[in-house]
């Protein structure tokens, strides 16, 4: 009984530290007004283009504030409340497939830090690991602590669209300034497909050779036999490990302002299990 009352305790805790988050405007949901409309309309146009392309979404909210909450457990909540991703059947490609980008500005947040943080549904979150998204922010970071936050979210939410192409095959046609990885962007991935470890190598050569030696002194031998190849995997990479959301941030309030209208809303799914990565800035 003391176990089933903590537990109810728990839940309404949970319940009462959840904000009150405003309805989604379009696949950028801009409440601070930090956002010029050039860049807008350009993340609109490649959010849409994924979701026609793959049936993956791209939710991108900016709050002006989170009232004391952790970054990751407001994305969670946006993807969640807000129901990013499709809604469809179990074995479905694009079931769950939907991303939370949020961004809290520097200037308006009671703690006098800003915040990022990057949260893959559970439908996404095999093409798009932690690492990977860290490394989006990382690369989204200087013009984050330089206050350009138009710039800041095109650039992240490119390169989360290009995962989604990756993922499902397309090509982006969306013009936009960040429209091709930077060579630094490029030099993050490139570990995952690896090349031949030179370790490796020694072993392989060093068992052929102890193989194709032994054959002969051993009695009857082998004549002419072949020696069989032995061949090791060298790729793949692994999977980076998170950047925390961190917590504790300072009180407040104050939704920023926007605009936008006719947004039909996100497919239905809000699957997230709380994973992803952010930052402070």
């Amino acid at each position: 009984m003391i176990s089933f009352a903590s537990a109810v305790l728990l839940a309404l805790l949970a319940l009462l530290q959840q904000l009150d988050l405003p309805a989604p405007r379009g696949h950028l949901s801009d409440f601070a007004g930090v956002v010029p409309a050039d860049r807008a309309a350009r993340i609109e146009a490649v959010a849409r283009e994924v979701r026609e392309k793959s049936g993956g979404e791209i939710a991108i909210a900016v709050l002006a504030d989170i009232a004391g909450r952790a970054p990751n457990d407001v994305a969670t909540q946006i993807g969640r409340q807000w129901k990013v991703g499709a809604a469809t059947q179990i074995g479905d490609r694009t079931r769950n497939a939907g991303t939370v980008i949020l961004l809290v500005p520097r200037e308006s947040s009671t703690d006098g830090r800003g915040h990022v943080f990057i949260a893959p549904g559970m439908g996404a979150e095999g093409f798009m690991t932690d690492a990977q998204v860290g490394a989006i922010q990382d690369e989204a970071l200087p013009a984050l602590r330089q206050g350009d936050y138009g710039a800041a979210l095109e650039l992240m939410t490119r390169r989360v669209a290009e995962h989604y192409a990756q993922e499902f095959g397309f090509t982006l046609s969306a013009p936009g300034e960040f429209a091709q990885p930077p060579p630094q962007y490029e030099r993050r991935r490139v570990p995952q497909s690896g090349g031949i470890n030179p370790i490796l190598l020694i072993i392989i050569v060093f068992v052929v050779l102890s193989l194709f030696g032994g054959f002969g002194r051993r009695r009857g031998g082998c004549g002419g036999c072949i020696p069989i190849p032995i061949v090791f995997p060298t790729g793949g990479g692994f999977g980076g490990g998170g950047w925390g959301g961190g917590g504790g941030w300072g009180g407040g309030g104050g939704w920023g302002g926007g605009g936008g209208g006719g947004f039909g809303g996100f497919g239905g799914g809000g699957g997230f299990s709380g994973g992803g990565a952010g930052r402070d800035f």
